[in-house]
């Protein structure tokens, strides 16, 4: 029986962040209109970006390219490709990683991630591609799904013009984008079984999943695996600072209707049977403990693992959802760490024997 609450209480960090800062600000959820949110949010994480850019030189040592793709029905997805800026040389054989970024489904755009993806270019040589998907309430679900696999598929096709190799392709995310990750990774995994020997393209070797969002609907979270349910994250954290169970109540209802009906994609990723998940590349989750979402990023992966996925999890005990945005904390710090030190475990084919215990690496 699943009781990951030891996780939960608030850490000694965060506490002492609250001190010299004050409380986390709260989502006006009931205040202000959805789009109103959302366009408050989208400035002060482009701001932030933007300050973070200018504050550690990053324009200097990143080239960074926007791009239009074509959705399948035609919507142009902005998306944004960042290299590194090497004077006389021509890039290629590049690793190559395709990052979604996280918002709840309503908050994100090209601009709020350059700080994010111009880090992981100046750690380690490679390509990132920033996917800017369609955002709820304006594009409820599935067009960030369908967004999400269709850039990701053009990047594929053409991603060698860029200098970059198709042997070593990365996918991560997020939050919501873990789950658009997640997504992209099962149908990639499902038509490679379908279609083995005709099957061309990418060799996607590792998944970054980033304090994710599995699990949209609710409804479906049992709660039989856990000692008691008043100890599952979706409880005990329930009032939790930045993501409550309010604030994931509001980015649901922004997706429509269609998020409890499923027909196109579907949104429950953390949910898909151990048939599914035989076959995904090594994968990497990082969850913070003082998190509504902990438990489903934990049990999922301990769901890879006993299907023979190469699985590490990095767990942050007693921060919150998004803490990642508060620059002062040492755990940030270490958060930028460990998606660089993710990525390159996956490149360098880094596995875990099956049948192993899964091990829970606490920062």
């Amino acid at each position: 029986m699943a009781d990951f609450s030891r996780f939960g209480i608030p850490s000694r960090e965060w506490q002492e962040h609250i001190e010299k800062f004050g409380p986390a600000p709260e989502t006006p959820v009931g205040k202000m209109s959805a789009l109103a949110i959302q366009r408050s949010t989208n400035a002060g994480r482009e701001e932030i970006s933007a300050q973070q850019m200018k504050a550690e030189g990053l324009s200097t040592k990143v080239a960074i390219q926007t791009l239009l793709i074509h959705a399948r029905d035609n919507f142009l997805i902005p998306t944004r490709v960042y290299t590194p800026k090497k004077t006389g040389s021509f890039l290629s054989n590049l690793p190559i990683y395709v990052f979604y970024h996280g918002g709840g489904f309503v908050y994100g755009t090209l601009d709020s991630e350059d700080a994010a993806c111009s880090r992981i270019v100046v750690a380690m040589d490679v390509i990132v591609f920033h996917i800017s998907y369609r955002h709820a309430p304006r594009h409820p679900f599935p067009e960030a799904h369908n967004d999400a696999l269709d850039a990701f598929n053009w990047i594929i096709e053409n991603a060698e013009g860029f200098g970059g190799d198709l042997g070593n392709v990365i996918v991560g995310g997020v939050s919501a984008g873990a789950n658009l990750a997640c997504h992209v990774v099962l149908a990639r995994n499902a038509a490679l079984a379908r279609d083995y020997e005709n099957h061309e393209g990418a060799i996607i070797k590792g998944l970054v999943l980033a304090t994710p969002w599995l699990i949209i609907n609710e409804e479906y979270i049992s709660y039989e695996e856990f000692v008691a349910k008043e100890k599952a994250s979706r409880l005990q954290c329930s009032n939790a600072p930045m993501v409550s169970s309010k604030v994931l109540d509001f980015f649901v209802a922004c997706m429509g209707e269609g998020v409890h009906e499923c027909n196109d994609a579907n949104p429950n990723v953390g949910l898909v049977s151990g048939k599914k998940l035989r076959g995904l590349p090594s994968t990497t989750i990082m969850v913070a403990g003082s998190d509504p979402l902990r438990d489903e990023g934990l049990l999922f992966a301990q769901n890879l693992n006993q299907n023979g996925v190469p699985v590490k999890v990095h767990v942050f005990p007693g921060l919150p959802h998004g803490f990642r945005r508060f620059d002062g904390l040492p755990s940030s710090r270490r958060w930028d760490q460990l998606v660089i030190e993710s990525i390159k475990w996956s490149l360098n084919n880094q596995t875990v024997a099956n049948g192993m215990d899964l091990t829970f690496n606490v920062e």
